[in-house]
């Protein structure tokens, strides 16, 4: 049995010890250290330790923050021309960064032989790229389309795993939440008048005449209902979802969010 105390713990120690493993001086006078979505730690986490042990369930949800940090961090390399020295350093070391982290995503899982993950991880960075190609253009893409792709960007890696380690509700779960997460982004973006392609999408399906904000709200609702359904095969956890999605939407003023077993 885990309290939430003691899983806040077990976050905060993963937190510790992925910071630890990123540390390198030279590269960080230069490059940003990376950053760490909270909630993929816990649900990362969440879904494996009841499975593995302690030591196992932290090295694979390490190794996966090590592999999303590779990918965000080569998202911010810059293709336009460089016009000076330090920007062309920056931007070499920005990318050695990035293969950094790989190196140690690879390192972790190939010294206790878990080549099979390998090649899993692998193939979730080819779906992660492929997915972020097609949001450059959405002009044939349907709402459905768009709202696939964007679920795989955001959480491709986390579903893969899910679906590696044969934890379909877990898969279900992980897509929802996070793609609930990134609509509600995108939602605050477009209040403040920035383009969103999620947004834009589903203003363009909208019942003839219906109000965009509340077209909008609508379509929030509706997944977070259908992530909820689906939490409730988690047993255990389906508290541990609904403390999330309540934090995520405003609800209510929860901090440190923790799995609990009853």
């Amino acid at each position: 049995m885990v309290t939430k105390s003691q899983f806040n713990e077990k976050v905060k120690e993963i937190k510790r010890s992925f910071y630890s493993l990123t540390e390198h001086l030279y590269l960080q006078s230069y490059v940003p250290e990376p950053k760490i979505d909270d909630d993929k730690v816990r649900f990362l986490f969440a879904m494996m330790y009841k499975r593995f042990s302690n030591t196992e369930a932290k090295m694979f949800t390490i190794s996966a923050l090590l592999l999303q940090a590779a990918l965000d961090i080569h998202d911010e390399v810059s293709l336009h021309p460089v016009t000076s020295d330090k920007l062309r350093k920056n931007r070499q070391l920005t990318v050695l960064a990035g293969d950094y982290y790989l190196g140690l995503h690879y390192f972790l899982l190939a010294e206790k032989n878990h080549v099979s993950m390998i090649r899993m991880f692998s193939q979730s960075i080819q779906e992660v790229n492929e997915s972020k190609i097609h949001l450059y253009d959405t002009t044939d893409l349907t709402f459905e389309d768009i709202e696939h792709t964007a679920s795989q960007v955001e959480s491709a890696l986390m579903q893969n795993m899910a679906q590696f380690f044969d934890l379909p509700s877990w898969k279900k779960v992980i897509k929802d939440y996070f793609y609930l997460k990134k609509l509600v982004q995108e939602k605050s973006m477009w209040l403040e008048g920035k383009e969103s392609i999620l947004i834009n999408s589903i203003l363009r399906n909208r019942v003839p005449g219906e109000d965009k904000l509340q077209s909008i709200e609508k379509k929030l609702e509706d997944v977070k209902d259908q992530l909820l359904t689906n939490s409730e095969r988690l047993e255990t956890f389906n508290h541990f979802v609904i403390e999330h999605v309540d934090s995520l939407l405003g609800h209510s003023s929860f901090q440190e969010i923790a799995a609990e077993e009853g």
